[in-house]
């Protein structure tokens, strides 16, 4: 069994070190989980060189990392891919090579686009904001989302993207919790899937553990600009 070491920012907003946590943890396999903190997320306006990011465990200046063995590995899909290749009772992938190529496609579809939606809801596990209107474009993301997730759905029969939890759904886990914490609703099709997801206990064991993760000031500011509340999910109802 190689030695497995994660290096992530915070998992209470990281939604790039959220994806392969869960694959992780999801196969079983013991891995050690590293939180590091960059200085400019603390104080806005300054910056946190390449070099710093190195030292911290970077590649090329971004986070997470995988080191298995002490050899690197960056890139969330790319973590994923060589966890799913690791771990192959796991079954992070579908057996059947088209639908492995559709849950491929709708990763890579994560890396690559949404970005307005991305840049406008930012992931923060336990914030909510009261009101927001997303922007069209960011509109136009959300609706591709609910479109993505229904048409695997039905033709998975559910409860996950693709049947069983895979990386697909790791992958979009964290888009469900900028839904919630910017009060998108969701279609009444995909309640069950959300639902799925929070009772998964690689979901409900990241949430535990982001509850107790570094707080990243910059990230509660720009929550509170919309009049958000960084803790509200964490509060008494």
């Amino acid at each position: 069994m190689p030695k497995l070491k994660l290096t992530v920012l915070s998992l209470r907003y990281s939604s790039w070190s959220m994806r392969p946590w869960l694959v992780l943890y999801h196969t079983g396999a013991p891995y050690e989980t590293e939180t590091v903190e960059l200085p400019h997320m603390a104080r806005p306006g300054e910056t946190t060189s390449l070099e710093q990011r190195r030292a911290l465990g970077s590649v090329r200046g971004l986070f997470p990392v995988l080191r298995v063995d002490g050899t690197p590995i960056h890139e969330s899909l790319a973590i994923c891919e060589y966890v799913a290749d690791a771990f192959p009772d796991a079954h992070l992938w579908p057996i059947e090579p088209l639908q492995r190529a559709g849950a491929r496609a709708i990763c890579s579809e994560m890396v690559s686009g949404f970005t307005a939606m991305r840049n406008e809801l930012s992931c923060h596990l336990f914030g909510r904001v009261p009101s927001f209107t997303p922007s069209a474009a960011a509109r136009t993301d959300i609706e591709r989302v609910f479109e993505i997730w229904g048409e695997k759905l039905e033709a998975s029969g559910g409860p996950f993207l693709f049947g069983r939890f895979s990386i697909a759904d790791a992958m979009y886990f964290p888009v469900l919790t900028r839904f919630r914490t910017y009060g998108v609703d969701l279609p009444s099709s995909l309640v069950s899937y959300a639902e799925a997801l929070d009772s998964h206990p690689a979901v409900q064991a990241l949430v535990a553990v982001a509850a107790t993760a570094p707080r990243i000031p910059v990230y509660d500011e720009y929550l509170r600009r919309f009049g958000g509340d960084p803790d509200a999910a964490l509060r008494p109802h």
